[in-house]
């Protein structure tokens, strides 16, 4: 009598030498299963072989399952007599005993990874022939299952698991899954393989068309459950973003917890569960394993990475790009998004980038490629000769532009102040002639004194000496400072489109003076940052001057050129992630104050007159 292993070992060698012949199961319906063995010709497979035709309803799902009867022998001991021949009820017993044992290894789990009790409703036994079936007859007959798990209410998603890898097994098993919403008749097939989890989303508002709809209504349905899951609708495959900018190449990845699982050891009490603690211990393997892999080259040089964020994903988010709440996440359907920057001090040339992170569970990545609005993509896979994707400088990463700072031009002076020196001697002395005590009397005095002032009136115009004092400036022209101040106000938000903080506060100090550098470099970059989004600092795409101009009454004059402005703004600034963008306008009040500072226009105070006015976020995909 072959023993089990033995018997395994002789269809992997049948297998490996081409002799083996995989049966392929015609969906699990009942109508399938022969009568007898002789109602199918012999055949031979290396592995055991599931299909489940799976039915979900809105608070039950169905699993009916075939495989064939010779899982048996091999998952469940069962062997011939003495005389070649099998005792039937030995064959029922172990047959009731595998469905209790596919219904505690193949495992369905709802969006939060609990997994849902299965209940055998049916078993379909092998019927065997008057003379009883002989050894190897098993190969020939198959089981019938039916599972079913309830729910509360619709499920949005459901994952499922097998873990059909029976002890001494040199081959693991297929699973073959097809699966129906109800409501729709278009199936939706998948391949699982043992411990790799696949997960579906249900849609009960519209649910899969059925095969006759139109190209359109299909089009329509596709555009609207991927605007719905943000581009991200498989949930069990790796996902790869790769953004070129003047100062950073980042590489933005989302993998499946579970195919994390097996590329690196994440230590866990629960094999199903990462818990918060373990995540944290999680998240330090994480980025010695991604730092050691996925080189990355700028103009020949290889950088490191610096690990932007390390986040962990229950199914229950569909926006990436938001902060995730910490929380134990499940292996059945969790996800680990990594987000790794490549900085540069200037704009590469060439970029390399390597993907080798390569095991039975990742063998091919789809990577998207985005360099500002051009899009393209590559594949990264464990069939190919080379995993190196290469761009070469083509002026679309231009250097940025140098912010110049506002220079005073033609400043409006006062009057510098001057004496008429023979004016004014002319002047004194007619004084001098009418007070002073002369026996001539006054009669004689008034005609001379007359001739001085006249004189002096004469003379005003000339023989002037200016006084020694500080130059005073008019008030600025309405429209001078005005120009004057929207300058800078430009630039104040230009200088955020560098990369490096030296470069944004070089950049701003061409409008910015004195204390006021560094606190505004703070409030700037705070009001760019968006906390329900990690922190991340979105990109400016606009500044927009709402209202504004110099305060009532107006520039004044004085020793030191300047003015008060209040200005209301709209900013407009985008943050994206995993191809799909955030758009948000904010709106500002605020009265600054412009002075003369070496001959350049600078702001020197800033006082904020309200609490910024956020704007409705709008969320867009790229077309990939």
């Amino acid at each position: 009598m072959t023993s089990r292993r033995t018997k395994l070992l002789l269809f992997v060698l049948l297998a490996m030498t081409g002799c083996a012949a995989g049966s392929v199961l015609g969906g699990a319906d009942w109508t399938d299963l022969p009568e007898s063995p002789a109602a199918r010709p012999p055949a031979v497979h290396p592995v055991s072989i599931v299909e489940a035709d799976v039915f979900v309803q809105k608070f039950r799902t169905i699993m009916r399952l075939k495989c064939f009867a010779d899982d048996l022998e091999l998952l469940q001991g069962v062997e011939a007599l003495p005389d070649g021949t099998y005792d039937m009820e030995e064959i029922r017993e172990a047959t009731e005993d595998h469905g209790q044992f596919l219904a505690a290894r193949i495992l369905l789990f709802d969006a939060a990874g609990k997994a849902l009790a299965a209940k055998v409703t049916e078993v379909v036994h092998v019927t065997a022939p008057p003379a009883g079936l002989r050894q190897g007859e098993l190969m020939n007959c198959f089981l019938g299952f039916q599972f079913e798990y309830e729910y509360p209410e619709p499920p949005e998603f459901i994952t499922i698991r097998h873990e059909m890898v029976g002890e001494g097994y040199l081959l693991p098993s297929e699973m073959k899954v097809l699966l129906r919403q109800a409501g729709s008749d278009a199936p939706n097939f998948q391949m699982l393989k043992p411990q790799t989890p696949e997960t579906f989303r249900f849609d009960w508002d519209r649910p899969v068309l059925n095969e006759d709809a139109s190209e359109e209504d299909w089009q329509a349905w596709f555009d609207r459950q991927r605007e719905t899951t943000l581009g991200i609708t498989s949930y069990s495959s790796v996902y790869s973003f790769v953004y070129l900018t003047p100062y950073e190449v980042r590489h933005e990845i989302l993998i499946p917890l579970a195919s994390l699982a097996t590329m690196l050891p994440l230590e866990r009490a629960d094999p199903m569960r990462l818990e918060v603690a373990e995540q944290d211990r999680a998240t330090e393997d994480i980025r010695k394993f991604f730092s050691a892999g996925n080189e990355v080259r700028l103009d020949g040089i290889a950088v490191r990475p610096v690990f932007d964020r390390i986040d962990y994903y229950a199914l229950d988010l569909r926006d990436f790009a938001v902060q995730a709440e910490r929380k134990p996440v499940s292996l059945a359907n969790g996800r680990v998004g990594l987000i790794l920057s490549y900085p540069s001090r200037s704009p590469p040339r060439e970029v390399e980038l390597t993907w080798d992170l390569f095991n039975d569970a990742v063998q091919t990545v789809d990577s998207v490629i985005i360099n500002g609005e051009k899009i393209e993509k590559t594949q990264f896979s464990t069939f190919l000769a080379s995993n190196v994707w290469r761009w070469q400088a083509d002026g679309s990463l231009p250097a940025l532009p140098p912010i110049t700072g506002v220079s005073a031009e033609s400043l409006p002076r006062l009057p510098v102040p001057a004496l008429p020196l023979a004016s004014l001697v002319a002047g004194i002395a007619a004084v001098v002639v009418l007070v002073l005590r002369r026996p001539a009397g006054l009669g004689s005095r008034v005609p001379l004194a007359g001739v001085l002032l006249a004189l002096a009136w004469i003379l005003w115009p000339f023989f002037r000496m200016p006084l020694p004092v500080t130059t005073r400036f008019a008030p600025l022209p309405a429209e001078t400072a005005d120009s004057v101040f929207r300058r800078l106000h430009e630039n104040l938000f230009r200088a955020f489109d560098y990369y490096h903080e030296p470069d944004v506060y070089d950049a701003l100090a061409q409008s910015v003076d004195g204390p006021l550098l560094r606190e505004l470099y703070l409030q700037i970059r705070d009001s760019l940052r968006v906390r329900e989004q990690g922190g991340a600092v979105a990109r400016i795409d606009d500044v927009a001057i709402e209202s504004g101009g110099p305060e009532s009454p107006g520039p004044e004059a004085g020793d030191t050129p300047g003015f008060r402005y209040r200005c209301t703004w709209n900013l407009l600034g985008t943050i994206e992630h995993w191809g799909h963008l955030h758009q948000r306008s904010n709106q500002y009040d605020a009265r600054f104050e412009v002075a003369l500072r070496d001959g350049q226009w600078k702001i020197v105070a800033l006082e904020m007159l309200d609490e910024p006015i956020q704007g409705v976020v709008k969320t867009s995909l790229r077309k990939f």
